[in-house]
């Protein structure tokens, strides 16, 4: 595995701060969706074992804005502005046609990425052996750019 860092540039800073946001966004959505359903348990009568999964849910969905409390990754990213640059091997892709046709590949071991959800335009351009080039940031490794063959794989509905 090759591993290289280098500063972010202005267009690197913007792609971490919108894909941060659509991800603040999609979890706030998720708090009141699991708020709801926890309030609704909580007024039926009696109290089981689904009713207290679905309050422990709600209480855990919350362990994320405790970054009031601490520096989080993305906003030391922003900070400290440094990008990685490494090079992974696929070792195993597996497509799973339930409900949502998932289509991933997985990666030699390595300190950052086990695998990576494609798109299926782009699980049939990846090959086991290939070589993905990934460029993250540092500490909250939000995704900047990654290719195979040269070409752009992206998943654009990823989120972190």
């Amino acid at each position: 595995m090759k591993k290289h860092e280098a500063p972010f540039s202005n267009h690197d800073l913007e792609i971490i701060k919108s894909k941060s946001k659509k991800s603040h966004f999609a979890w706030f959505i998720a708090n009141i969706i699991l708020g709801f359903i926890s309030i609704g348990l909580l007024n039926k009568p009696g109290f089981g074992f689904v009713e207290f999964l679905a309050c422990l849910f709600f209480i855990i969905s919350f362990l994320p804005y405790l970054r009031f409390f601490y520096k989080s990754p993305t906003k030391r990213d922003l900070e400290e502005r440094i990008k990685v640059h490494i090079e992974l091997k696929v070792k195993y892709k597996s497509k799973n046609m339930d409900n949502f046709h998932h289509y991933k590949i997985e990666f030699e071991e390595n300190p950052y990425f086990y695998n990576y959800g494609l798109l299926e335009e782009d699980f049939d351009n990846v090959n086991v052996g290939d070589i993905i080039y990934i460029e993250f940031s540092k500490y909250a490794r939000w995704i900047l750019k990654i290719q195979c063959n040269g070409q752009d794989i992206e998943n654009p509905y990823y989120v972190k």
